[in-house]
């Protein structure tokens, strides 16, 4: 939304009870709480409607509605004709939300007077005048006349403004029936032509273009509005005053569009007329983010209303406000609500949340502007005050407006869920999102799930944990860290002890986190990748580190952060030789040395050396403490073969006999290295080649290609020698005729 405040919610919401307060099988195992969430989510069936029927079967096409208003007495009456498109056979009822304080004068079905029925105080049911099947579209027109009750936010409002009367609709999330018989159902938007009779005193803003104006002679004054774009029902709108107005131009590439401004005149000052102004530039800055801002045929406009925040009806924002955030987050939601819409209210985040994180962007990207520094600040600006509910909104039939529109949860968090996301994959990954996003559900509607889809389809790998944690899960980590520097046989190394504090009625949560440090007094970043409760990292660094910072730019939502004493953990693998994935060439005495970042209990049996074809090989073990390293040294020299070393996690720490943290995440991948996935436990597993010199072109076989490559190479090695170059199998640092026999001696 809509953007509310504190002391309208008290007015609007009386009688309402306050409430607002990795990638691998672990994934699994650490979400059961939110599996269980989702099934929650899925029996309470988040994508119907509030009113339930078989609002699948129609698929509304336009709505014509004529109405003319009595600010005196508080009187609205007129008619509305549905065009609607049958998306079954056999249809032969039609649903409409209309309030039951209307009096319904006539109600038609083709042409003819239609019986109709209703199913509560907001629903009736018409009955066709034919049976239609699939693609048969037909009218449905509905006249009705009365004094509107005004429920939610204030649906429907009647009052006075700078001496003269004011009405304004504000019908989110359910409430449009309050005013006008529509579908109402975010799935199904629709076009629309507005005609609206009122007071020639009075000015009239709404959705669309305003294609006509006349006065009627008797003190009366029609307006005309139109909207070609679909719409959801509670997207549209009307603000009826004594209006200044104002207007502004909208240039982008080869686009030029109208911004026109309707404000009273109290409220009437240069001040504000330049705060609005500035919605204009904010349309730029999210057409360059989010794309072309979605109503440029159109316009945008901004009108003032007697509501204590903002309202983002669809091509005509309606506010209370001139501050910049809020002048924003109505502008956002132009893309993020109603662009795109959430299809049911359980996901209104995917509103909220984008809109939210739209004022943070405008703050970076503005002219003039922070940068991002001033995104963070705007951020820790909306931290959400409390995080034990979740951004999903469970049942929202069931839930009052104050939870489904929760700054903390809907706004807050659900803004920072859009904040994180972006760290996660990315800035160019993120925004790539955001446009595949749009094309996907452009002028539809969506649901969180459908955002997950697209999101791991972009970004290349599954983002449901991601999502399970931090909108369908409750909660938000608490990290407790400590750290050591230390050098191993020359190499320095920062050691990282991480461990999450949170409640344990919050899940452990799977992030990427950023590791900032200082070495040789420049501030350096490491990303470690956390999803255990307690987890040990060791992060190869270019000298002594020191000033650790955890998230130091606060991407991440973390309660607390406590730098603690360093917990020594598992030992780490962090070098072999020969490195993983390499190609050597035969040579006499090769020998496989495994260093480890701290001392080891180890033996002999902890570790194995097979060749692929070779079979097992044979080896004598010695293990150095001062260097931490073992060698193995083979009982024959290794053939030309692919081996594979393996170090059990038998292995464990010399003082704390903690296990080996081995796995590789890659065994042919030096990159692999220091090992671990943060956990004691898990053997390493390396792969590397031993290749045959005489195999010069590396095909496996000693043959005339080898001979044609020494010939190529003919001539003196380049100084310095040795050592050697390609072709001097000899080592008499010439390739000769020599060399071309000791070829030969290896045929084949």
């Amino acid at each position: 939304m809509l953007y509310v405040s504190a002391l309208m919610l008290l007015c609007v919401t009386a009688g309402h009870d306050v409430h607002d307060d990795a990638q691998s099988d672990k994934l699994i195992c650490g979400h059961a709480h939110s599996a269980a969430l989702r099934l929650q989510r899925a029996a309470n069936g988040e994508q119907r409607p509030i009113y339930d029927r078989a609002n699948n079967d129609t698929d509304v096409l336009h709505y014509d509605l004529e109405l003319e208003i009595d600010p005196d007495t508080q009187w609205i009456g007129g008619s509305n004709t549905i065009t609607t498109r049958s998306l079954i056979d056999g249809l032969t009822t039609f649903q409409v939300r209309i309030d039951e304080l209307f009096t319904l004068t006539a109600v038609e079905s083709g042409g003819v007077s239609a019986s109709w029925n209703r199913l509560d105080s907001a629903t009736i049911e018409i009955t066709l005048d034919q049976t239609y099947n699939t693609n048969d579209e037909f009218d449905v027109f509905i006249e009705y006349d009365g004094n509107p009750q005004s429920l939610g936010f204030g649906s429907i409002n009647f009052g006075w403004e700078s001496g003269y009367p004011h009405v304004f609709t504000l019908s989110e999330t359910w409430y449009a029936y309050t005013w006008w018989p529509t579908k109402d159902d975010n799935r199904d938007k629709a076009t629309a032509e507005f005609s609206f009779i009122v007071p020639d005193e009075l000015t009239i803003a709404s959705n669309g273009v305003l294609v006509n104006q006349i006065n009627l002679g008797n003190g009366k004054i029609q307006f005309d509005w139109e909207t070609n774009y679909p719409t959801a029902t509670y997207l549209f709108c009307f603000g009826l005053a004594r209006y200044n107005t104002f207007s502004e131009t909208f240039n982008y590439d080869t686009n030029s569009m109208p911004v026109d401004f309707y404000i009273f005149p109290n409220s009437d000052t240069p001040e504000h007329r330049d705060d609005w102004r500035k919605c204009v530039d904010m349309l730029g800055v999210f057409s360059d983010l989010f794309g072309i801002y979605p109503f440029v045929d159109e316009k945008y406009g901004m009108y003032e209303f007697a509501f204590g925040g903002g309202m983002e009806h669809q091509t005509m924002t309606g506010q209370g406000s001139f501050s910049d955030w809020v002048t924003a987050h109505e502008a956002g939601h132009q893309w993020w609500g109603d662009m795109v819409t959430c299809a049911s209210w359980n996901d209104i985040w995917l509103n909220e949340g984008f809109a939210r994180y739209s004022e943070a962007l405008w703050f970076e990207n503005e002219p003039g502007g922070g940068g991002e520094q001033a995104l963070h600040n705007r951020m820790a600006q909306v931290r959400p005050s409390s995080v034990n509910d979740s951004v999903y909104v469970y049942d929202a039939e069931n839930q009052s407006l104050w939870r489904i529109f929760s700054t903390t949860f809907t706004y807050n968090k659900g803004g920072w869920v859009v904040h994180q996301l972006r760290h996660v994959v990315g800035d160019d990954t993120f925004f790539d999102i955001l446009a595949a996003y749009r094309q996907a559900y452009e002028f539809g509607s969506a649901v969180t799930d459908d955002l997950v889809a697209v999101a791991s389809s972009v970004y290349g790998s599954d983002l449901t944990w991601f999502f399970d944690e931090w909108v369908y899960d409750i909660g938000a980590p608490a990290y407790r860290y400590g750290w050591q520097s230390i050098q191993v046989n020359g190499e320095h190394y920062l050691e990282i002890y991480l461990d999450q504090t949170q409640s344990t009625s919050f899940p452990i949560f799977i992030m990427p986190l950023d590791i900032e440090y200082v070495v040789n007094g420049q501030d350096e970043m490491q990303v470690i990748w956390n999803d255990e409760e307690t987890e040990h990292f060791l992060l190869p660094v270019d000298n002594v580190a020191s000033g650790v910072e955890l998230d130091p730019d606060d991407w991440v939502l973390i309660t607390s952060k406590q730098n603690t004493s360093f917990v020594a953990g598992p030992p780490k693998i962090v070098a072999i030789d020969p490195a993983p994935g390499s190609s050597t060439a035969e040579t006499d005495g090769q020998t496989v040395q495994i260093t480890f970042h701290q001392d080891v209990s180890t033996s002999a049996g902890d570790y194995s050396l097979a060749g692929d074809s070779s079979g097992a090989v044979a080896f004598a073990f010695s293990y150095d403490q001062p260097t931490q390293t073992v060698t193995l040294t083979p009982s024959s020299d290794l053939e030309a073969d692919e081996y594979t070393l393996t170090v059990s996690d038998a292995v464990v720490a010399q003082s704390t006999a903690i296990a080996l943290d081995g796995e590789l995440a890659n065994p042919a991948d030096p990159g692999s290295l220091p090992s671990g996935e943060g956990l004691p436990g898990g053997d390493a597993v390396a792969q590397f080649t031993i290749t045959n010199p005489a195999d010069i072109t590396g095909d496996g076989v000693v043959n005339i290609d080898d001979i044609f490559a020494v010939l190529g190479l003919w001539g003196d090695c380049p100084d310095p020698c040795p050592p050697y170059c390609t072709g001097d199998l000899t080592e008499d640092c010439t390739v000769n005729i020599d060399d071309i026999f000791a070829i030969l001696g290896q045929w084949g």
